[in-house]
């Protein structure tokens, strides 16, 4: 048996598979939160219909999966889940075992409920009823009330039940009862319970009288009570109406009425100090405006004289500096030229007088001279008159803004002295802004933090008087006070009448409503006594009388009850203990006569020989079920033991260095290997490792047997992600080893070493490999 091929459309996140055809071993792969996990619960749930319970966190997602599985019998017959039943209907096993045997999840190899599931496969190989045997006997053992379901086992004597102490002290109690008996007839006890009647009577009537008298006087306290406990009511409900009105509210609104009006003085002394500070800054405001106009047009003016004045009064103050510098050179260039035409003239007539080479050359050099320091003293005459008509432009620009003068140090000064005029009337106007701005401030903090702060306190103020009008349901503070008055006078009425109350009733707390609560019970206790007794007056002598001839009476009676006290004493001890071995619970037995003494004793004797003949017969019933019981558990072993296929394949897998395994019967009940040296050892003692080995052997053992040597399948969730690199090549040689015997193996894993070690076998196509991030892209 195999699965051949499954599907998965839905199932929570899980994506959709697609059609996965499984091979003999098929490795699926994927990362931790790959869908792993949830493909290996749905197929669970494809496989079990029933029996889902088994498997622990197995509903993370609600609901059955959307696909199909289809497994291949041994005869190629194909079957699809869950279209045609499930595992356990194909094999014919039960769930538990479909479970233990098939399917490993979350890498725990172990055996759920181990020593009960080999007993059910052992009653399953074997036919036989060992866990119903093992009912009986727990049966049998209740119903002879044993301290345990063995042929060993004595009367149980359990708090709450304390048979085995019962029969005992039953035993007991039947031979004190005999010797009672011959007591009361020495001693003549019917005469003696004779008189003692006569006397109770007597003091019965006696206390009907006092009865009668005392129904009197109840019903004369009942009529007062009432009285007082209706009108406590009614005043309470005046105060509950006028529960609203207290002297703490009252001085709250007179309170706040007073504070009011301090507050609206302050208001308005504060609103005329704001007013006349807005006409002081409306004064400012307009002043700052003419001046701020004022400053405009002089700010113009600047701006346009040191755009047109300053630039040329500075080239100006260059070119006379640099004028001064050539002067000296002026002058000689003057003389030069005079100099220079003296002798130019002189040559001249000299080439007149006498034209000769001399006088020619003398005339071309004087003439050259003479044209070049003129040229000279020229350029510097140019660059004075260039100056004059700058000194010019700055002199009708500064006329055009009144600032001009004579020469350039008047102009100078014109524009020095309107710059420090300039200077201060923007300072002026500055002062007078930052004084405007602070009387502004000054009236904002006036309005928006004082102002506004009073305005919140009258606020709140007649707010807190709104809700005291709201919750009184008055509109002045008079008809509050007059409320206040009508409270007092009510509370008065309400102490006088609760004062009554306390001397009839008493009190139980400091509360008025507890007190009215146990005012009205007490009332209503006596309520039963409005009609009693009506056409009687209470009258304290008459009850004294009948009090003192009933003392006389009960005097009599205690002295016949001493006499006959030691005699009910020992009644009453037999009834007391009577009771408590029997411990019927519907019928009480009564002890007060001889005659209830025979009954007693007929009662105690059949409670004793019936604890006797139970526990007789469930012991001797316990004895052969316990014969049946060895017979059974010893077939369990068959499946254990040297030998057995469990230990064959556990020493296979081992190579041999387990040779045995078995499943102890003791109290313990557990799995132990057993080495080749002899040494046993518990299962939860082995490495993780050979703890896997261990029980994979036991789930392929059992699983042979199930199935009547026919294989199946291993659907395994990382079963060897303990194991180390080396253990894990191990163990996966044993898988390879259960393949080959004809197991499928259906192996999930998100362990990359389990990919690199089976790595050859995939190349080959020995092994069918599913990279699970592949067929959910």
């Amino acid at each position: 048996m195999r699965i051949k091929e499954f599907s998965i459309r839905w199932y929570g996140p899980l994506p959709d598979t697609g059609r996965l055809t499984l091979g003999s071993f098929s490795l699926l792969f994927g990362k931790n939160e790959a869908g792993k996990t949830l493909i290996i619960d749905a197929l669970a749930k494809l496989l079990f219909q029933h029996g889902r319970q088994l498997f622990s966190g197995i509903n993370r997602v609600d609901g059955d999966p959307d696909g199909y599985l289809i497994i291949e019998d041994d005869n190629c017959k194909e079957i699809k889940l869950p279209e045609k039943g499930d595992l356990t209907s194909i094999t014919g096993l039960t769930p538990e075992e479909c479970r233990n045997i098939f399917i490993v999840r979350n890498s725990d190899l172990s055996i759920a409920l181990e020593s009960e599931f080999y007993k059910n496969v052992t009653d399953r190989l074997t036919g036989l009823k060992t866990q119903e045997i093992s009912c009986i006997k727990d049966q049998l053992a209740e119903l002879g009330k044993l301290t345990k379901a063995k042929s060993t086992a004595s009367l149980r004597d359990w708090a709450g039940e304390k048979l085995n102490t019962r029969k005992k002290l039953g035993q007991e109690l039947v031979g004190e009862v005999k010797i009672l008996e011959e007591k009361l007839k020495e001693e003549d006890f019917d005469r003696l319970e004779e008189a003692l009647l006569n006397v109770r009577e007597r003091i019965s009537e006696t206390n009907s009288e006092i009865e009668t008298l005392e129904h009197a006087r109840k019903r004369e306290k009942y009529e007062k009570g009432r009285e007082a406990y209706e009108a406590v009511i009614r005043t309470q409900q005046s105060l509950h109406e006028l529960e609203v009105y207290c002297n703490e509210d009252g001085r709250l609104w007179e309170g706040c009425e007073r504070d009011i009006k301090n507050w609206e003085k302050e208001e308005t002394r504060l609103q005329m100090e704001v007013n006349a500070k807005k006409a002081v800054l409306e004064q400012k405001v307009k002043a700052l405006s003419e001046k701020k106009l004022e400053i405009e047009v002089l700010d113009d003016r600047k701006k346009r004289i040191d755009n047109e004045i300053v630039p040329e009064t500075i080239h100006y103050e260059i070119g006379v500096g640099k004028v001064k510098r050539e002067e000296r050179r002026s002058r000689f260039f003057t003389a030069a030229v005079i100099a220079s035409a003296a002798l130019l003239l002189v040559s001249v007539l000299g080439l007149i007088l006498n034209p000769s080479p001399l006088f020619y050359g003398l005339f071309a050099s004087f003439l050259v001279s003479t044209g070049v320091f003129g040229a000279l003293r020229f350029s510097l005459t140019r660059e004075q008159s260039q100056l004059d008509a700058v000194f010019e432009r700055i002199r009708l620009a500064a006329c055009k803004f009144e600032l001009g003068g004579e020469n350039i140090e008047d102009i100078l000064s014109n524009i020095r002295k309107f710059n420090e005029e300039y200077s201060k009337r923007n300072s002026e106007t500055e002062k007078a802004d930052r004084e405007a701005s602070l009387l502004d401030n000054e009236i904002r903090r006036l309005t928006e933090m004082d102002i506004a702060a009073l305005e919140k306190k009258i606020g709140e103020a007649v707010r807190k008087i709104q809700e005291l009008v709201e919750r009184s349901g008055v509109t002045t503070l008079r008809e509050y006070n007059e409320k206040l008055q009508l409270k007092l006078s009510c509370e008065k009425s309400s102490d006088t009448q609760r004062g009554i109350l306390k001397s009839h009733f008493g009190s139980k707390a400091e509360k008025l409503e507890e007190n009215l609560s146990y005012w009205h019970e007490m009332i209503e206790a006596l309520k039963e006594f409005e009609h009693k007794a009506t056409d009687v007056f209470y009258d304290e002598k008459v009850v004294s009388q009948l009090k003192d001839d009933l003392g006389k009476f009960l005097d009599e009676e205690q002295g016949l009850e001493k006499t006959a006290s030691e005699f009910y004493r020992q009644l009453t001890e037999i009834e007391r203990r009577a009771n408590e071995i029997l411990q019927l619970e519907d019928n009480y037995v009564y002890c007060a006569t001889a005659v209830d003494l025979v009954g007693i004793t007929d009662k105690l004797s059949k409670f004793i020989n019936g604890i006797e003949t139970d526990k007789s017969n469930a012991l001797t019933a316990i004895s052969i079920f316990e014969k049946l019981e060895q017979q059974e558990e010893g077939r369990i072993s068959e499946l254990f033991g040297e030998g057995s296929p469990v230990s064959q394949h556990f020493c296979h897998v081992t190579d041999g260095v387990y040779r045995g395994v078995n499943f102890v019967l003791d109290d313990i009940k557990e799995v132990r290997v057993t080495l080749q040296d002899g040494t046993t050892l518990a299962a939860d003692k082995l490495s993780g490792g050979a703890y896997d080995q261990l029980y994979l052997s036991i789930r392929l053992a059992l699983g042979e047997k199930l199935l009547k040597g026919m294989k199946g399948f291993f659907i395994l969730d990382d079963p060897l992600v303990k194991a180390d690199r080396e253990r894990l090549e191990r163990q996966l040689n044993i898988l390879r080893r259960i393949w080959e015997a004809g197991w499928q193996i259906i192996y999930f894993t998100a362990k990359d070493e389990v990919v690199q070690l089976l790595k050859s076998d995939i190349d080959e196509r020995r092994i069918s490999y599913v990279a699970l991030q592949d067929i959910f892209v």
